[in-house]
Order: C-alpha cells, then structure tokens, then sequence
C-alpha cells in the first residue's frame, strides 16, 4: 500500500540541496523535477498501484536523469539520485533494489 501522504510531503522537501555549489543550478533545478514528477506519477496511481506501473514511472525517470546527464553525474550524484528514486518506490509500497534502475547510463 503507497503512503500518499509521504509522497506529498517527500515532494515539498527537495531532494539534492547538497549539491549546491558542486552541481549548477540549472542540473539541480531539473533533477528535483524529475523526481517530483515521478511522485506525482506515483500519487496518481492512487492507494494500491500496481507494481508494474510504478516499475514504468521509476523507468521514465531513469531515462529522464540519462538524457540530463552530460557527464555532470558522478559518484556522489549517482547515489543520491538512486536514493531518491528507492526512497519513491519504498513509499509506494514495494522493496526498492539495484532492478529497479537497471536502464540507467549515469
């Protein structure tokens, strides 16, 4: 079962305020909005989302974060992106592992 509300809240904190002055602000802005719009996809599956769906929206934003990523993507970036999206998945309801971001060139 998602925790709806954790989701809401996860999205009014902003994930990556560590990466300032390390990051540009432009990577960062646009990192903090593909993970709020894979919360928002994940509310929208509503109280009880199917694997499968939530499993399309992490792949979505896995190819998002490949498609902004330039080279600016290093160990500590990796790490924290992969946080937040298990941190998403987590709140969905499902066990979050390395499967869920296998498509991922960062």
């Amino acid at each position: 079962m998602s925790d709806l509300a954790a989701l809401k809240q996860r999205r009014e904190r902003p994930p990556f305020q560590g990466w300032k002055g390390s990051v540009p602000d432009e990577k960062i802005a646009a990192a903090v909005n593909i993970i709020n719009r894979l919360i928002g996809q994940v509310i929208a599956l509503g109280n009880e989302p199917d694997e499968d769906d939530v499993r399309t929206a992490v792949s979505e934003c896995v190819t998002r974060f490949n498609d902004l990523d330039d080279g600016w993507i290093m160990t500590i970036e990796r790490e924290d992106i992969a946080e937040a999206i298990f941190a998403v998945v987590d709140l969905a309801g499902f066990e979050a592992d390395e499967a869920w971001i296998d498509d991922r060139d960062w």
